[in-house]
């Protein structure tokens, strides 16, 4: 069997690429531009791990608890659900669905709440995981009960088994001591932790509870949609809208929009400064190649008399650049895939704790690493054009008329 044989130019490119003798600071400008696209590609991998990891817990932990989208019927006519999850199979699940502003008071606390009336029977996956006191049951085995999130439980400072007084704004009375809000007394049946700022302002209540208590129940009806991608809902919303009977629809952008818009904008940004630094790198790949080909010469100017063609001259210095940025790309790439993977062991070795008890959330994504590899790589192809370029404007003729 043949070995594989490569262009008489791509072998001499290799060549260069590996030969160090006699030329220290030369070799020193290039080990210096690897190490630098190789300290790159690894920072962007290991950093973009742990921004997709902190953005999936978001989304996990915010949008796993409040609505994807809310779809209200006309008041003449009620939205076939059925119909709707059958036309979008991207539609997980559809409830009854009713969201009141109010305001929660304990004996010593009072502060604004978001009243979410839900069935025991239909809580979205993530949060029936958060329920960590009581259970979903509680709300219907006595009538106004309420599940409070562990951070409101603890601004109120109440816990199961206690009561809180819940007033509305709407649907209140004029009394001879003036106007009064609508208000019940609720009796704490558990408590969700979802580990997010939702449970610091967010009360779920049976629905019918909130059904008697506010005067929307009197509107339209109302329906939660859980979508199996809830960065989807923007788009699904504009196709919903059109939908027979269906009034109006809203996602989550607009309790939850600016959150995650803050995140993508932290997240462009680190991307851009990361690959900024293999951009640096990468260019350095210019001196190291200028250098090569000011101190080459005399044996550019030989293979040119020996016929060698400019594509062909081109090509010598193009590989030997790429060949580097080829090695700090993928080496970077693999360290820094290695090191995501094992990141929480590496900081919990070293004794760095970011948050106590946490670990780091990592999501190493691989379309985003191949992504990463051919940003570098194209870097590094610019990097080399000018250099090779130089090279086959060398003229034989000049170089050796004194040989």
């Amino acid at each position: 069997m043949k070995s594989l044989q490569f262009p008489l130019s791509v072998r001499i490119g290799l060549r260069y690429s590996q030969s160090r003798k006699g030329h220290g600071f030369l070799s020193f400008i290039t080990l210096f531009s690897v190490t630098g696209i190789f300290l790159g590609v690894m920072a962007l991998t290991i950093v973009s791990s742990v921004m997709n990891g902190f953005e999936a817990e978001l989304k996990k932990r915010i949008l796993g608890v409040i609505p994807h989208l809310i779809v209200q019927s006309e008041a003449t006519q009620q939205v076939d659900i059925a119909a709707l999850q059958q036309q979008y199979p991207q539609i997980l699940q559809a409830t009854p669905y009713l969201q009141l502003e109010a305001l929660a008071q304990s004996p010593g606390q009072l502060t604004a709440v978001l009243l979410q009336g839900v069935e025991p029977t239909q809580i979205p996956a993530f949060l029936q995981q958060s329920l960590v006191a009581g259970a979903w049951s509680d709300l219907t085995k006595q009538p106004y009960s309420v599940i409070l999130g562990a951070g409101l439980a603890d601004e109120l400072k109440v816990g199961p088994g206690q009561q809180i007084r819940l007033l509305l704004a709407e649907g209140g009375s004029f009394t001879p001591m003036g106007w009064l809000p609508r208000q019940r007394l609720f009796t704490v049946a558990g408590l969700i932790n979802t580990g997010s700022e939702v449970d610091n302002g967010v009360a779920l209540v049976h629905l019918p509870d909130l059904k008697r208590l506010g005067s929307k129940a009197k509107e339209a009806p109302q329906w939660r949609l859980s979508l199996t991608e809830p960065f989807a809902a923007p788009a699904l919303a504009n196709e919903i809208s059109n939908f027979p009977a269906v009034a109006k629809v809203t996602d989550w952008r607009d309790s939850h929009g600016k959150l995650f818009s803050a995140v993508a904008m932290e997240k462009a940004m680190m991307w851009l400064m990361l690959l900024l630094i293999v951009a640096v790198a990468a260019f350095n790949i210019v001196s190291a190649l200028v250098m090569m080909v000011t101190e080459k010469q005399r044996e550019v100017a030989i293979l040119k008399t020996q016929g060698m063609t400019d594509t062909q001259l081109f090509t010598v210095f193009a590989v030997q650049g790429m060949n580097n940025g080829l090695l700090g790309t993928l080496t970077g790439a693999v360290a820094g895939i290695v090191i995501a993977w094992q990141l929480n062991g590496i900081l919990s070795l070293l004794g760095i704790s970011v948050v106590a008890g946490v670990a780091l959330p990592v999501d190493i994504q691989p379309v985003q690493i191949f992504f990463i590899v051919v940003c570098a790589l194209v870097l590094t192809a610019l990097a080399v054009v000018y250099p090779a370029w130089r090279a086959v404007q060398v003229q034989p003729a000049e170089v050796l008329r004194d040989e």
